[in-house]
Parts: C-alpha cells; sequence; structure tokens
C-alpha cells in the first residue's frame, strides 16, 4: 500500500501532463479565437446580403425606368409601384414608391418628374435606392 501512494504522489509531481490552469487558459484561448471567427464570418454574410440586395435594386430601378420610358406620358401617370411589382414579380422585401410630379408651374402639362423609391430592411437597416428622370409628353408635329 506504501508503495501505491508514493507511485501516485511521483505521478502528481511529475511534469507530465496538463494542469487546471494549462486547460482553462487553452479552453480561453479557444472561445477567443472562435468567438473572432464567428464574428467575421456573420460581418462578411451580412456585407454579402446587402450587396446583393442593392444590385436587385439597382436592377429593379431600371425595369421600372425603362418600362416608363417605354409608355405613352398619360399612362406612364397611371402606373404605380404596386403595378411593377406584380409586372416584374419583385418580391414583399422591397418597397416601391412612384412619384409624378410637375417639372415647372405652367400652364401646359408637357414634363414630368419621375421621381422612384426602392427600399429594403435587412436586420433592423433601411437601405433606399432614389432615381429621379423625367418623363416628356410627345407632341404630334404640324
Amino acid at each position: 500500500m506504501k508503495k501505491i501512494v508514493e507511485n501516485i504522489k511521483i505521478k502528481l509531481k511529475s511534469e507530465k501532463g496538463f494542469t487546471m490552469q494549462d486547460i482553462i487558459g487553452a479552453c480561453i484561448m479557444i472561445t477567443i479565437f472562435v468567438g473572432t471567427i464567428s464574428a467575421l464570418m456573420t460581418y462578411v454574410y451580412k456585407t454579402n446580403m446587402e450587396t446583393r440586395l442593392t444590385a436587385r435594386m439597382a436592377i429593379y430601378a431600371v425595369e421600372i425606368l425603362e418600362d416608363i420610358d417605354k409608355v405613352s406620358y398619360e399612362e406612364a401617370q397611371t402606373k404605380t409601384g404596386e403595378y411593377y411589382r406584380g409586372l416584374f414579380s419583385i418580391p414583399e422585401g422591397f418597397d416601391i414608391s412612384l412619384e409624378f410630379n410637375d417639372y415647372e408651374d405652367g400652364e401646359e402639362d408637357l414634363i414630368k418628374i419621375v421621381n422612384l423609391r426602392i427600399a429594403y430592411t435587412l436586420q433592423g437597416e433601411t437601405n433606399e435606392y432614389e432615381v429621379q428622370k423625367l418623363k416628356i409628353k410627345e407632341t404630334e408635329s404640324d
């Protein structure tokens, strides 16, 4: 029995193996490393999503403004954001606002300013894309 106790004392005093301090230190270092990598991956994912959504917004804006160019002056003013949402299958996450305002206060209604605003919200942050364009009434020349 005495020999077993001495054997245990020798093993406890030996420099072989890990101490509790070594294990705690390693756990802290692993936690910091994993936390940093997770934060970086989350940031990269969020930035990637924002870039993709902003690109989609620009594409939708171009499609809408090209359609406004194709239609007549009077017909363009009847179109709404909801009309274009259905026409181009724009998802519900995008908010579309389309307004036609007078260019100048004059007697003749020849030019309208088209204000197009497309927005989306990602993790509580709203990003907007606003474009203005002129729509000119086509007149018949004599």
